[in-house]
């Protein structure tokens, strides 16, 4: 069975992802288009290259912390670059539109003041650019867009998926729990998670069948030693919901 993935944002969080995809593959379900925002993004366009979840997982792992924080930009404190070269050189294509699974790329345009889904252009740049955490990580320059992390406006892209006539699957790797910030820090990662929890609850109507793995809201989204632990989040709250999404599916 075909079905669309709306995968959200979320650091070293969105590897939950593909934990839940490699669930649902085993079961005969797989993604015909994926639409992404910041790491549902970066992990969506290379599940779109054909690569296996663990392979990504595993090409993941062999990140290194400094290789987020590469040199200072303009707009942010840091530039992804490192990143955006690690996907080039895992990539087998260059472009959106020649990946072999159609693929939707969710970025905010800071200029314009409004959500882009690209399916045409360069993967990687526009990869760095949806995942582009302003003002940590400096926007993206393309043509006359500034563009930044998709998840400011649209964190789980699935209402562009509707038009496709496929189901749409929606994973949200954000679950919100009962917490107190204790630094500035931790306050405006809340404040930003709160955010984007606001659009994600938007993009609920139009999804089929909505996935939130529990755990994920344990995971630092820059605590690269965690990768694993995301994974089975991912696997474990598909396994749990996978006999209702085969009811909802079969009822489409």
């Amino acid at each position: 069975m075909k079905v669309a993935l709306a995968l959200s944002g979320g650091g070293i969080r969105a590897v939950a992802h593909l934990g839940v995809v490699e669930v649902l593959l085993g079961e005969g379900i797989e993604p015909a288009m994926i639409a992404g925002a910041s790491g549902g993004a970066l992990v969506g366009a290379l599940l779109c290259d054909g690569k296996e979840p663990r392979q990504i997982v595993e090409l993941i792992k062999a990140v290194r912390l400094w290789d987020l924080f590469g040199s200072s930009g303009r707009g942010g404190l840091f530039a992804l670059e490192k990143i955006g070269r690690i996907l080039e050189e895992n990539l087998t294509v260059a472009n959106v539109e020649d990946l072999g699974t159609d693929f939707l790329v969710a970025c905010t345009d800071l200029a314009g003041g409004e959500v882009h889904y690209f399916d045409k252009g360069p993967v990687a740049e526009l990869c760095v650019a949806s995942s582009s955490l302003v003002p940590l990580f400096s926007p993206v320059r393309y043509g006359d867009l500034l563009l930044a992390d998709g998840g400011f406006m649209d964190n789980m892209p699935a209402g562009p998926l509707k038009e496709t006539g496929l189901p749409v699957v929606g994973v949200n790797v954000n679950p919100i729990v009962a917490r107190s910030p204790e630094s500035v820090v931790q306050t405006t990662a809340r404040a930003l998670i709160l955010m984007m929890a606001a659009n994600i609850e938007a993009s609920k109507r139009f999804v089929d069948f909505y996935i939130e793995p529990e755990g994920c809201e344990r995971i630092n989204i820059f605590d690269l030693r965690r990768v694993d632990e995301a994974y089975e989040a991912g696997r474990r709250e598909a396994e749990r919901g996978l006999p209702k999404l085969i009811e909802t599916l079969a009822s489409i």
